[in-house]
């Protein structure tokens, strides 16, 4: 009987538009998530990251926010902090906090692109030859991406208004709304 929920529930899964199946795969993914499973994941971003951007003048670092994670609630309360910096000035360019779900969607993105990105470089025939997207700069497109998810959201109310309150769940309000349940 199980088996035949779990298929039943697979076939309505496989029916959802893909906005909503990628949401509730990330969901699903956030949840089961162990804690030290999130820190070896900050810790291979930093890693692809570096490797990706090895010889190009600017790179991503990740870090959990200080404090952000010292509660059993760590899931809904945690942040990581996204900062893109000048290698040679050391100079910060650019800073981004998400929450644990943006960073699980960033994960999955920088993972299946570096993963591509480095088996091309890998076979290059010539090591002083690189590709044109491990030549590009990948810590900007990365850093792209981020500002993509942390501004991509909108009001889960009205769905019109750009959010202007995050939740650590990963709903969203704009102000308009907000003001009317105060």
């Amino acid at each position: 009987m199980g088996q035949q929920i779990s298929d039943q529930t697979q076939l309505v899964f496989n029916k959802l538009p893909e906005k909503v199946a990628k949401h509730v795969t990330l969901v699903r993914e956030s949840g089961s998530l162990t804690y030290e499973e999130f820190l070896g994941r900050v810790a291979e971003l930093n890693d692809i990251t570096a490797k990706v951007a090895s010889g190009q003048e600017k790179h991503l670092l990740f870090e959990v926010q200080p404090g952000s994670d010292s509660s059993a609630f760590w899931k809904v309360v945690v942040r990581v902090v996204c900062t893109k910096i000048n290698k040679s000035t050391g100079v910060v360019e650019a800073s981004r906090i998400m929450n644990l779900y943006q960073f699980i969607q960033l994960y999955k993105d920088i993972t299946s692109q570096a993963s591509g990105v480095l088996a091309q470089s890998s076979t290059s025939e010539d090591p002083g030859e690189k590709s044109s997207s491990v030549t590009s700069c990948q810590a900007s497109l990365w850093m792209g991406r981020v500002k993509q998810l942390t501004d991509e959201e909108e009001c889960c109310i009205c769905m019109d208004g750009r959010a202007d309150l995050i939740l650590p769940c990963a709903h969203s309000f704009c102000q308009k709304c907000i003001d009317k349940w105060m």
